[in-house]
């Protein structure tokens, strides 16, 4: 099982508006646990157009959350938008603050520095605003372990 171990690392101005590290904890709950990960269509879906000879999309690379709030996993709309990702249904995501708001499924894979994440159901939201191009959720995490230290601002996860 592989596994990727980080410590957090932010930072913020100070009152002279100069850029300072803040400390590994306050970095880890102010960002939360993020990866750099690499997104592009689902591998089978990459697999029939490259047999097919079709141009495949060139993957994107950015930030990623792993959200244990998230209950599936899902990718930034515009990011699957200009990968141009087939819309394969229409899902609900819920939240703390909307209920059944319709979003597009998306079939996407996601490369992490330890793993490949095949995510046949990804759910398209609105993550950019939050440096983000994607959001592990627990439908990803159910095969993971995952250990959330916030005392000393580190995570470790293993796939």
């Amino acid at each position: 099982m592989p596994i990727l171990h980080a410590q957090a690392q932010g930072q913020a101005k100070d009152a002279k508006g100069n850029d300072v590290q803040i400390p590994a904890p306050a970095a880890l709950q102010i960002n939360g646990p993020r990866l750099q990960v690499s997104v592009t269509l689902e591998q089978n879906a990459l697999q029939t157009l490259a047999a097919q000879g079709k141009p495949v999309p060139v993957p994107k690379v950015g930030l990623a959350l792993i959200d244990t709030g998230a209950s599936h996993t899902c990718i930034d709309e515009q990011t699957a938008k200009e990968l141009g990702l087939p819309v394969i249904d229409v899902g609900y995501m819920v939240s703390a603050t909307h209920e059944k708001v319709p979003c597009n499924i998306y079939p996407m894979s996601m490369a992490t520095p330890i793993a490949t994440l095949n995510c046949p159901r990804a759910m398209g939201a609105s993550l950019a605003g939050q440096g983000l191009v994607a959001l592990i959720g627990r439908d990803v995490l159910q095969i993971c372990v995952l250990h959330y230290n916030g005392l000393i601002g580190q995570y470790t996860i293993a796939l």
